[in-house]
């Protein structure tokens, strides 16, 4: 990760509005890239949408089997029991991604928009790492108050 940790995440439109709503407060994955605490993850909620929309800090990583993860995170996960044993079907490890600081940009910022500030940028199929400069940008093109969005170191 870059000196500070930001990263764009692929989520969802459904989910990726509870996140930024307070509804969700768990980002649940079967594998994601190297990651830290504190690492601000941009949020791009996936087609219809296709957009940067918003912004949340990891505050917490947690590992376990799928039992384990549902029975004390399910309830801040936005998703019902049944989608979650279809997700992690198959799967030994769940990975939950705890957010807070969550923020919505008062402007939404397009693919073409990213491709700007990245040449061939193409949506992460799960997470990518961002420069300090792409992510001062998307700040600023989201209008999104990062005071309010702090690192949690």
């Amino acid at each position: 990760m870059n000196a500070e940790n930001d990263a764009i995440i692929s989520i969802h439109p459904h989910h990726a509005q509870a996140i930024l709503d307070g509804a969700k407060t768990i980002e649940l994955r079967r594998r994601i890239p190297q990651l830290s605490v504190g690492t601000r993850l941009w949020i791009y909620a996936t087609r219809p949408v296709g957009a940067v929309i918003g912004v949340a800090t990891v505050e917490r990583i947690v590992r376990g089997e799928p039992e384990q993860i549902w029975l004390e995170f399910g309830d801040q996960s936005g998703i019902g029991r049944d989608d979650f044993d279809s997700y992690f079907d198959g799967s030994d490890v769940a990975i939950g991604l705890l957010l807070a600081n969550a923020k919505r940009g008062t402007e939404q910022v397009a693919i073409k928009e990213l491709r700007s500030l990245r040449e061939g940028f193409h949506p992460p199929q799960v997470m990518m790492t961002i420069s300090n400069n792409e992510a001062a940008a998307l700040q600023r093109m989201t209008n999104i108050d990062i005071s309010c969005a702090t690192h949690a170191w």
